[in-house]
């Protein structure tokens, strides 16, 4: 009967501990804050896509597209726009310096 009782605690205890995932919080906090600086007009393999600076950085990065659920016009949009967001290098891209917007709002 002990080892019963011992067996039901320990599993209700791992049950506990999973069900209690910080990744939840990592979609809705917004981590980085930036400036949408416009579009990039140059003619070269890794340009025309959209400038951002985050977090003051000093190197700028490029972003194809918003995700769908953004309510950000950047066709009518007044720069810079200030934002906050979630982002991950685009490792699909052959430029380093391309990024992908998992997560956006206006600051």
């Amino acid at each position: 009967m002990k080892k019963i009782i011992f067996t039901v605690l320990i599993c209700l205890i791992g049950i506990s501990i999973n069900c209690n995932n910080d990744n939840s919080t990592d979609v809705l906090e917004l981590k980085s804050t930036a400036e949408i600086i416009g579009q990039d007009i140059a003619l070269c393999l890794c340009c025309g896509d959209w400038i951002i600076k985050i977090d003051n950085e000093q190197n700028n990065y490029q972003f194809i597209s918003l995700p769908q659920d953004s309510n950000i016009d950047l066709q009518n949009a007044t720069f810079p726009v200030s934002v906050k967001l979630n982002w991950s290098f685009d490792k699909n891209s052959s430029c380093s310096n391309h990024i992908i917007i998992n997560k956006i709002e206006l600051n």
